[in-house]
C-alpha cells in the first residue's frame, strides 16, 4: 500500500479487473483494506464460477420452478436490473448469458454463430422470466437460462465500496474499478475535480485519449466496442450483445458511420444510492438503443441526475454531459 501525507492508495487483482483503490483521511488504510476485502466477498458471491454463489445456483436450478434464496446484495441488484429492462424496453437483459456464451468474444472461441445457433440462444434470454419473490429469492423459468452480470457487477462493488469510504469518513478518494466503472469521492490531491481520461475508440497506446471528464461524487461508466471484439469479413463483432436480436449491437455493414455507437459515458450523481449499478447497466443498454432512443432517454433522465454521451463512428457527440479536450481525429 502506498502512503503519503493526504492519501493511501493500493491496487489488486478481483473480479476478473486490476482495482485500484484511493482514499485520503485518518482512516484511509482501514477503509482501503476493508474495501478489498469486500470485493472478495462480492466475487464469492456473483461469480457464475464460483461453485454455491448464488449466480451458479440461480443458473443450475433453471426450469426446475424451484425458488433460490439469494443474499441481500443480489437480489437488489436483480431488482434493480429488472427495473431498468423495463425502462429500456429488453436493451438490458440480464439473462443474456447464453448469448454472451455462444458468440465467445473476448475469449480464443469467438465466432460467428450459425442464425440457428443464435436462435437457439435467444430463445433462452428473456428478462421477463426472470422472477423475485418480493423479499429474499430468484428463480430462472426455463432450463438452459443464466444469468450474465458483466455489465452490472462492477456498478455494485461501487456502491459497496462508497458505503465503507462513508463509514471512515473519506471525503476525497477515487474507487477505480479497471477504468470503466469508477466513482469519484470529493477531490483530488490539487484540489480540483478529478480528471478521468476517456480512451478512444479506434486509437491504442500513448496519447490515444478521446476527451477527459472532471468528476465530484460522481460514478462515471464507460463502454464501447474497442474493449473486446474481433473482426470478420470487414465487420467488427464487439461484445455488447443486443438481447433482442442475438447479434452484437449496430455491428453491420448497413449500419452508417453517423448512426452506429462506438462509445457510450454514463455519469450519476453520488446522492443516488444506486448510481454504480445505474451507471454501469446503462452504457450497455445505451449502447444497444443507440444513437436517437439513447440521447432521448439521457435528455428525460437529466432530472434524476443522470447524464451521458453517446460517440458514434463518425466522430459526433451525442448527450448530455460535458466534457473537456475532445478529438477524436
Amino acid at each position: 500500500m502506498e502512503e503519503n501525507s493526504r492519501f493511501v492508495q493500493k491496487s489488486e487483482l478481483v473480479m476478473d479487473t486490476v482495482a485500484q483503490l484511493t482514499a485520503e483521511g485518518a482512516e484511509a488504510p482501514q477503509a482501503v483494506e476493508e474495501s478489498f476485502a469486500r470485493l472478495k466477498e462480492l466475487e464469492q458471491i456473483l461469480s457464475p464460477y464460483e461453485e454455491g454463489s448464488d449466480a451458479a445456483r440461480l443458473r443450475d436450478s433453471a426450469g426446475s420452478g424451484q425458488w433460490v434464496r439469494v443474499s441481500p446484495e443480489m437480489y437488489h441488484l436483480l431488482e434493480v436490473s429488472q427495473q431498468y429492462s423495463a425502462l429500456t424496453e429488453g436493451a438490458w437483459d440480464i439473462t443474456a448469458a447464453p448469448l454472451v456464451k455462444l458468440w465467445g468474444i473476448g475469449t480464443e472461441g469467438a465466432r460467428v454463430p450459425s442464425a440457428e445457433e443464435i436462435a437457439q440462444a435467444k430463445a433462452r434470454v428473456d428478462w421477463k422470466k426472470l422472477e423475485l419473490n418480493g423479499s429474499d429469492s430468484a428463480r430462472l423459468l426455463e432450463k438452459g437460462m443464466e444469468l450474465d452480470l458483466g455489465g452490472i457487477a462492477k456498478g455494485l462493488a461501487l456502491d459497496e465500496v462508497r458505503k465503507i469510504y462513508a463509514r471512515h469518513g473519506i471525503e476525497n478518494g477515487l474507487i477505480n474499478l479497471g477504468t470503466s466503472s469508477i466513482y469519484a469521492v470529493g477531490v483530488n490531491k490539487e484540489r480540483k475535480p478529478w480528471r478521468i481520461g476517456l480512451r478512444h475508440p479506434r486509437k491504442e497506446g500513448a496519447g490515444s485519449l478521446m476527451a477527459t471528464a472532471e468528476v465530484t461524487d460522481e460514478a462515471l461508466s464507460t463502454s464501447g466496442d474497442y474493449e473486446r471484439f474481433f473482426e470478420a469479413e470487414g465487420v467488427r463483432y464487439h461484445h455488447i450483445i443486443d438481447p433482442r436480436t442475438g447479434y452484437p449491437a449496430w455491428c453491420g455493414k448497413e449500419t452508417a458511420p453517423a448512426s452506429r455507437p462506438v462509445s457510450v459515458l454514463v455519469v450519476i450523481e453520488g446522492g443516488e444510492p444506486d448510481c454504480g449499478i445505474k451507471s454501469d447497466l446503462l452504457t450497455t443498454a445505451l449502447f444497444v438503443l443507440g444513437k436517437d432512443r439513447g440521447e432521448a432517454l439521457l435528455t428525460d433522465w437529466q432530472d434524476e441526475g443522470i447524464e451521458g454521451l453517446l460517440v458514434t463512428a463518425d466522430g459526433a457527440l451525442h448527450g448530455t454531459f460535458a466534457i473537456t479536450d475532445f478529438n477524436y481525429l
